[in-house]
């Protein structure tokens, strides 16, 4: 495939092994492809290798640190994702993880839940509101390996490093490009809108409520 300038567009549409877990022998330049950590689990995107090489990326699975995308007879290219700033918030006690857990998963915020401690992305509300619920937490760089990421209703989520916007917001754009895509639905097939849709045992509607009891009851943080 050809992009407009010319080049060569590559398609990555598996994952064949990790550079990181996986030992290989065969000689080949291990070529980096960098990836925000709330792209690791998009459908479909392109990004541009370290070698300027034009991917389109579309593995149908949550992209890790080190996956290889593709290969060519000398090169393999692999995922990067990017390291930021995280909130780490230790714990002593199953008592502590538990209340923690629930009130960052009432805020709709994609973690990382560990024995001694639990890790989200950083914002400022979110790290002053922990320390209000009377937990010690403080900024650390890292990656986004082993993360729930959380795709909340518009206008929450985990905000987005150098954007206004967050996890939830870009979901839903990403959503309703899909939607408007040509050729997205197969000939004759009927499109419906759902007015209602499920995230991580959180039922939720195009209007931003959610509800947590299947329905029964709705409600907006």
């Amino acid at each position: 495939m050809q992009t407009k300038g010319g080049s060569r567009l590559m398609i990555a549409n598996r994952i064949s092994g990790n550079i990181i877990s996986d030992t290989f022998s065969d000689g080949k330049l291990n070529v980096p492809i960098e990836f925000e950590w709330f792209e690791a689990d998009k459908k479909r995107m392109r990004k541009v290798a370290a070698d300027g090489t034009e991917f389109g990326v579309a593995v149908g699975a949550t992209i890790a640190d080190g996956d290889v995308l593709a290969e060519t007879a000398d090169k393999r290219y692999f995922a990067r994702i990017r390291t930021a700033q995280l909130i780490e918030i230790p714990v002593h006690s199953m008592k502590e993880m538990g209340r923690l857990c629930f009130e960052l998963g009432n805020r709709h915020l994609s973690l990382k839940v560990e024995d001694d401690r639990v890790l989200v992305p950083y914002d400022h509300p979110t790290m002053e509101y922990t320390k209000k619920i009377g937990f010690d937490p403080r900024v650390i760089e890292g990656g986004f390996d082993g993360f729930l990421i959380v795709k909340a209703h518009a206008g929450a989520g985990t905000i987005v490093p150098g954007t206004n916007k967050t996890t939830g917001d870009l979901a839903e754009e990403e959503q309703e490009a899909e939607r408007h895509e040509p050729h997205a639905h197969a000939i004759g097939e009927h499109h419906h809108e759902k007015s209602e849709y499920e995230v991580n045992g959180v039922l939720h509607r195009a209007d931003g409520m959610h509800s947590h009891d299947h329905g029964q009851t709705w409600h907006m943080h």
